[in-house]
């Protein structure tokens, strides 16, 4: 039964009609002004959660793409050392060469050495440089997106922060609209406002069940 249902019975010393039929009428318009404010509230309350959900899926993302960074930089250096030793490798084999010619003809294995050593230096010092190169850039681009995603777990949790303190309004808002006016001479009536409140979460905070 509804509060446009509710009838009362005619008696001869009983309540005036017109009276009666005021307050019913008052009452109806209140708590359909507070169901309606209510649907509203609870619009807002999705559209909120809605939010809350990119939010996260954005601090995920985010979590994704540091990793993909410091995946890259233990790639990059790996190559590096890789380089390196390569050059090595190819020095040591070239000083080989030179030392089994220098058997041969003395001062063209001298000389031939010392150009070897020159040429493996060169390739150590150039495998060096092109490590330090991109070392550098790896912290470059590490630096970079440890800022963006320093200020984007900043602004993550300012619209969290922002989201709790409208959910926090909307669920006051909601106790506010709780009470409402009862006729203490009538029991249906009583039992029907107790329904309605039911209807509403209780307290701040606590999750609405998903029928609305």
């Amino acid at each position: 039964m509804t509060i446009n249902d509710v009838t009362f019975t005619k008696q001869l010393n009983g309540y005036d009609r017109a009276e009666v039929d005021r307050y019913v009428e008052n009452l109806t318009l209140a708590y359909q002004t507070a169901y309606d404010e209510y649907n509203s509230v609870c619009a807002k309350y999705n559209d909120l959660l809605e939010e809350y959900g990119i939010l996260c899926r954005q601090q995920e993302q985010n979590k994704s793409n540091v990793a993909v960074i410091a995946k890259t930089l233990v790639d990059t250096e790996t190559l590096a050392q890789k380089i390196i030793a390569d050059a090595q490798a190819q020095a040591d084999k070239i000083t080989e060469e030179t030392q089994a010619a220098a058997k041969i003809i003395r001062e063209d294995a001298f000389i031939e050495k010392a150009t070897a050593k020159r040429h493996a230096q060169k390739l150590i010092d150039d495998a060096t440089a092109e490590m330090t190169g991109l070392q550098e850039r790896s912290r470059e681009v590490i630096r970079s997106a440890q800022a963006e995603a320093a200020q984007i777990n900043d602004q993550a949790r300012q619209k969290l922060e922002q989201t709790n303190k409208s959910i926090a309004g909307v669920v006051a808002k909601l106790n506010e609209l709780l009470p409402l006016p009862a006729l203490d001479s009538q029991p249906a009536q009583k039992q029907e406002i107790s329904v309605l409140a039911s209807l509403v979460p209780v307290a701040a905070g606590e999750q609405p069940e998903d029928t609305y």
